[in-house]
């Protein structure tokens, strides 16, 4: 196998790897700069570029705000608990950072010391609810959180809202800026803010990894390393040939009536409202996706995402499609406890076969999202300019549907990890602004159970759409997990009905079913590594 100067080949990383081993010193630095903004001025990463403008463009849009929600049960300290979101904030430059504009109308990174930008422990007290009550509150609570908006030049970017509904019954509501963070970083976040507690309750060290890089770090590499990065030239060429050709356009055509009724959809701040449907897919689907991953040796996420792409395929009329599958954006190791905006969009290519197998499309779903991480380098801007995408307003540049699974997101309910604190994560359930023409959010919740958040563009589809898209996926899905072998031809014909999860009919193939009880259930951290939502045990 040839290699060019810019791209090393196995040998040499054979004996890079050799080399380590036998003596560690001898293995090669990391190319991230480290102390970057210690003057106060940091620079920013061209995803964090991207929402600053789009926040310029519509100041009161609350589009990338980022909201999570615990429940606190037990012996809850406030004051410790203020102290700890401080420590938090001191711990990752990222989350005391604000935006200005600076010459030229640029944005610039201002990092404040720690103790600046600080979020600011509101208390509320809600007491003598009903405990359906309390959980109404919490996500009523979110809601009116996530829809005020961040002065990105004044900060904090982060803020936190406790509710107290009894002595030892209590909710901590966080949001965030999306520009200080990603679905990856909150977990960090809350791993962070639970030793945090427990050392200023416990009065013992917080016991964290020690950080040796911070975002600011990475936006400095991002802005002068990135392209002279050996990596670079590969991905470049990469997404110039599995794109090639490609269509512009993946998106189901809109309802007529949402058509009609779009002025009304958008309100004063150009913002484009979405219409959210949170649903659980069956346990029987959700084991037979399981099933079916561990038979093909792939993930739970490419068989979602085949599923996705075949509904996708019917809705459309079109079966070479593409489609946006979030990564987590962290070309290094060294950057895996840091918290900071990361997450990256890859265009998936999708080249459906009529004489394909849905097991087939699986493996070829799970062949694509492996090869588009080992690529992705490049952020999305840098891929749509790189292939020479025209950009038309309203309209997003290759990807306009979006579909994603995220690990167990467990934050643990364990005592130890808040010192004496039981602690469950709440789903928050809203409307989500669109930032896709269709979004589909997978989450695993266990081992048997997997949520889902479907939002649409209201300017294209109804709710009836809406719901319709949502019982055609999950019909779909269960239907083929349970028969993989199904040949897709027939299925590829959006003018023939579904059958229903029950109802499978006599000419569809017989699958060969493996034991689902006792499918060995794949590593979540490896799952999320190649379901491409985030790579390790995330948006």
């Amino acid at each position: 196998m040839s290699t060019t100067p810019l791209q090393a080949g196995p040998d040499d990383v054979m004996r890079e790897l050799l080399a380590a081993l036998l003596d560690p010193d001898a293995a090669p630095a990391s190319p991230l700069p480290r102390g970057t903004g210690q003057d106060g001025e940091v620079p920013l990463t061209e995803g964090q570029r991207q929402l600053w403008f789009l926040q310029q463009l519509w100041p009161d849009a609350t589009t990338y705000h980022v909201c999570t929600a615990l429940r606190l049960r037990g012996a809850l300290q406030a004051p410790a608990l203020e102290q700890a979101l401080a420590d938090l904030v001191a711990r990752h430059p990222a989350l005391r950072t604000t935006i200005r504009t600076g010459r030229r109308g640029r944005p610039q990174g201002v990092l404040h010391p720690p103790g600046g930008a600080t979020a600011v422990l509101v208390a509320q007290e809600l007491p003598g609810h009903t405990p359906e009550e309390r959980e109404a509150q919490v996500q009523q609570a979110a809601r009116a959180e996530l829809a005020v908006p961040f002065d990105l030049a004044t900060g904090p970017l982060i803020r936190a809202r406790l509710l107290r509904f009894a002595r030892e019954d209590h909710a901590l509501v966080l949001t965030f800026h999306h520009l200080v963070v990603d679905g990856w970083s909150m977990r960090i976040v809350l791993r962070d803010l639970a030793a945090h507690y427990s050392a200023r309750v416990g009065v013992r060290p917080a016991g964290l990894p020690e950080l040796h890089y911070q975002y600011a770090d990475f936006a400095a590499w991002q802005q002068d390393g990135l392209s002279s990065s050996a990596r670079y030239a590969g991905a470049l060429d990469h997404w110039r040939r599995t794109l090639a050709q490609a269509p512009q356009e993946s998106t189901p055509p809109p309802d007529r009536a949402a058509g009609q009724a779009a002025d009304q959809a958008v309100d004063r701040s150009g913002r484009r409202t979405g219409r959210s449907l949170h649903f659980d897919l069956p346990a029987a689907t959700v084991r037979g996706v399981r099933a079916l991953a561990a038979r093909e040796a792939s993930t739970p996420f490419a068989v979602c995402h085949a599923a996705f792409t075949l509904w996708l395929a019917r809705a459309t009329g079109r079966t070479d499609l593409v489609t946006g599958v979030p990564s987590c954006g962290r070309p290094f190791p060294e950057l895996d406890d840091v918290v900071g905006y990361f997450v990256n969009l890859l265009p998936l290519r999708s080249r459906l076969r009529t004489e394909a197998t849905f097991a087939e499309t699986v493996r070829a779903a799970h062949a694509g999202v492996a090869a588009a991480l080992d690529h992705d380098l490049l952020p999305f801007d840098r891929i749509v300019g790189a292939l020479g995408v025209p950009r038309r307003p309203g309209v997003q540049p290759l990807a306009q549907v979006m579909c994603q699974l995220v690990g167990d997101r467990s934050v643990g309910g364990d005592a130890d990890d808040w010192h004496g604190l039981a602690v469950t994560e709440v789903r928050i359930l809203h409307d989500d602004e669109a930032r896709f023409d269709l979004e589909l959010d997978l989450r695993e919740e266990g081992p048997d159970r997997i949520q889902g958040c479907l939002t649409v563009d209201a300017r294209r589809y109804g709710e009836a759409r809406a719901e319709r898209i949502r019982d055609e996926y999950a019909a779909l899905l269960g239907l083929l997990g349970r028969h993989p072998d199904t040949v897709l031809g027939p299925l590829l014909d959006g003018a023939t009905p579904l059958p229903g999860l029950d109802d499978v009919p006599d000419d569809v193939p017989a699958a060969v079913h493996d034991d689902v009880c006792d499918a060995e259930r794949h590593d979540v951290r490896d799952d999320v590594r190649d379901d491409a939502s985030e790579r390790k045990a995330t948006r």
